[in-house]
């Protein structure tokens, strides 16, 4: 399948102008001609509205929420919107060093939800063995939101991605429940977080995309430098 005829990218950020133009000009080496679409959640006196503005045209589309809509809203909102077969979802803090889109698409078959990278996650999506009470669980395969290939008629038969931390966590734990993880989800070797560590995962060499999450990452790491909390507002309950 072609990229550009199949594939939308989607992004949400907040103000943080260098990590979302570092990330779309890494993506634009590759794919110059891919549309973006992205949903900005930024302040309007913020120096990131008014870059989104400037190179918005018909390959970067950009929607001002005016709010910060934060990252599952925000992704949810797009794939609501688009006419695309595909979509893939890029968190704005990462680099693409080498595209590996080309492969990821060929991996898609007819019931595929999405292809990426995974970890493990306790049903509150946490990492799982956080919390005492993944003992009583078994773990959740997550299909990671920094840099996934979606299905779009796939994504419309479970429930939407959501405002949590882990913003994938209850449509990863509708698939898994359903018995579904391990035929519907597909993992994309050489993917995975480049610096950082949790309890379920170890950081990768970074031959295609680099992402440091390291204290929560691009934008949950610039809020918490402010004194603000990761994530806007309260997180939905998943349960």
């Amino acid at each position: 399948m072609d990229i550009d005829s199949n594939v939308i990218g989607i992004t949400v950020c907040w103000n943080s102008r260098d990590l979302i133009e570092r990330s779309i000009r890494s993506i634009r080496q590759f794919h110059p001609n891919l549309k973006i679409f992205v949903v900005d959640g930024s302040d309007q006196s913020d120096i990131c509205y008014s870059y989104l503005e400037a190179i918005s045209d018909e390959k970067t589309i950009v929607f001002h929420a005016g709010y910060n809509i934060g990252h599952g809203r925000g992704m949810h909102l797009a794939i609501s919107k688009t006419t695309y077969p595909y979509v893939l979802f890029f968190d704005s803090d990462i680099e693409m060093v080498k595209s590996p889109l080309q492969g990821m698409l060929d991996m898609m078959e007819d019931n595929t939800f999405g292809v990426g990278y995974t970890e493990r996650v306790g049903y509150d999506g946490f990492d799982f063995g956080a919390h005492p009470l993944h003992k009583k669980q078994m773990p959740v395969k997550y299909l990671h939101p920094y840099f996934q290939l979606v299905q779009v008629k796939e994504y419309k038969k479970y429930k939407p991605y959501i405002h949590h931390g882990a913003p994938c966590v209850a449509t990863m734990l509708d698939i898994h429940r359903k018995g579904l993880s391990d035929k519907v989800i597909k993992e994309f070797p050489g993917l995975g977080h480049t610096a950082g560590k949790g309890l379920s995962w170890s950081p990768c060499a970074g031959e295609y995309i680099l992402h440091d999450v390291s204290a929560f990452g691009g934008t949950g790491r610039m809020r918490r430098a402010m004194g603000l909390k990761h994530i806007e507002g309260e997180w939905e309950r998943v349960l």
